[in-house]
């Protein structure tokens, strides 16, 4: 297998985290004003809370890729990134089936501004992760298409 090397303290957790997060940090507002004007104080609050905890769960999930030192190769970073972003998914499902019956909270607001947060940190993050220039594939053989002789 040959790759391009990477970078000496090129770390692309790093480099995922500040693409994916500064972005993402703008949503809450707008999501919290959306949701007052939409539907007052609560729907206010629970946007509020809505965004904490998707925040959370995506940076959570960074911390546990670098965690697993999957970066080295492609193919074990690609698949520790598809089940961290399914743990993700079900952890979000899980807080809003456990939230919805809370008066409390509305759960319109608290679940649009999760899904707005959760859609903005992934499209980001995969913008970062693409800019980031990392090898996600083998390079071809010399050879013919299977690495062998094409004669």
């Amino acid at each position: 297998m040959t790759q391009t090397p990477a970078r000496q303290g090129h770390d692309p957790f790093a480099v995922m985290l500040r693409g994916a997060f500064l972005p993402t940090l703008a949503v809450g507002p707008v999501a919290v004003v959306v949701a007052w004007l939409a539907g007052g104080g609560k729907a206010a609050w629970s946007a509020g809370l809505g965004f904490v905890v998707a925040i959370a769960f995506f940076a959570l999930g960074m911390v546990v890729m670098s965690r697993l030192n999957s970066a080295a190769d492609p193919l074990r970073f690609l698949a520790s990134a598809m089940a961290v972003f399914l743990g993700q998914m079900i952890f979000l499902l899980l807080v809003i089936v456990a939230l919805k019956d809370a008066s409390w909270l509305d759960g319109t607001a608290f679940g649009l501004t999760a899904l707005a947060v959760a859609l903005v940190w992934q499209v980001f993050q995969v913008v970062a992760f693409v800019r980031s220039r990392r090898p996600v594939f083998d390079a071809p053989a010399a050879g013919g298409q299977d690495g062998q002789d094409p004669s």
